[in-house]
C-alpha cells in the first residue's frame, strides 16, 4: 500500500469497518472480461488454528452473470467503503477524500445445503440490521425460497483497510 500512513492493519479494526458498510462491491472474471457488481452482504468472523478468520456472503438469483461467472472462476476481489466528503481549496490538486475502506481476496463457493444456505442468509440479515427475536437462535426461511435463492460463500484469504479522517 502506497499511503501506510492511511493503512489499517488489525484484523478487527478491518472487520470494524466492514461492518459499518452497506454495500459490497464484488469483482468476478466473465469471459476473460472482469465484472464488478453491487451486493448487499453478511460476514462471520470465526477462530480457526488459533487466527481469525472472516467470511462474507452474498445472495441473488440462482442464475445469470454472477453465477455464471462464478461457474467460471471460483476467485474474487471485493471493496467496501464509507464515504465521508471531500473538501479542498482552489487549486484541484489540494482536495481530498474522507473515507474508510476494506479490499478483500478469496475463493467464492456456491452454496447448496439448506442449513449452509440459511446460515449465510442469517449473516446478511443480521448485518443489515435484522434483530432476532428474543429466544430465537435461528431465522427460519420459507422452503421454496431458500430453494430459489443463490447463497454464496467467500473464503478471504487476504483483506486490507485504509482510512483517511479529518483531524
Amino acid at each position: 500500500m502506497r499511503r501506510k500512513d492511511r493503512e489499517v492493519t488489525d484484523f478487527d479494526e478491518i472487520v470494524s469497518i466492514l461492518a459499518k458498510c452497506r454495500v459490497l462491491h464484488l469483482a468476478l472474471v466473465s469471459g476473460g472480461m472482469p465484472y464488478s457488481v453491487p451486493v448487499n452482504f453478511g460476514y462471520e468472523v470465526r477462530e480457526e488454528d488459533g487466527r481469525k478468520k472472516l467470511s462474507v456472503y452474498f445472495h441473488g438469483a440462482g442464475e445469470g452473470k454472477k453465477i455464471d461467472a462464478l461457474t467460471e472462476n471460483v476467485r474474487v476481489s471485493f471493496c467496501a467503503e464509507r464515504f465521508f466528503g471531500a473538501e479542498g481549496g482552489e487549486e484541484p490538486c489540494a482536495w481530498t477524500c474522507y473515507y474508510e475502506s476494506v479490499i478483500g481476496f478469496g475463493k467464492a463457493e456456491i452454496l447448496f445445503g439448506a442449513r449452509e444456505k440459511s446460515a449465510g442468509l442469517d449473516a446478511i440479515m443480521l448485518h443489515n440490521g435484522y434483530k432476532l427475536p428474543a429466544g430465537i437462535k435461528f431465522i427460519a426461511y420459507n422452503a421454496m425460497a431458500l430453494a430459489k435463492t443463490a447463497v454464496v460463500k467467500i473464503e478471504v484469504d487476504e483483506i486490507t483497510g485504509k482510512r483517511h479522517s479529518k483531524k
